[in-house]
């Protein structure tokens, strides 16, 4: 899951994140990651759905 925080091309040993600013950042960057979690598991839900009418 803590890959979720790296920025796209830039890899981080495991352990390792990347550094934020502030608490409030950290935060936003936390509420980004929930945000798209839950973006996956609706899509996940809408497609598991679907193969179950067919």
């Amino acid at each position: 899951m803590h890959r979720f925080d790296q920025p796209i091309g830039k890899q981080y040993t495991y352990g390792h994140g990347p550094e934020f600013a502030s608490e409030m950042e950290k935060k936003d960057r936390q509420n980004a990651h929930l945000k798209m979690e839950n973006d996956i598991l609706k899509k996940y839900l809408e497609i598991k759905k679907e193969l179950k009418k067919e």
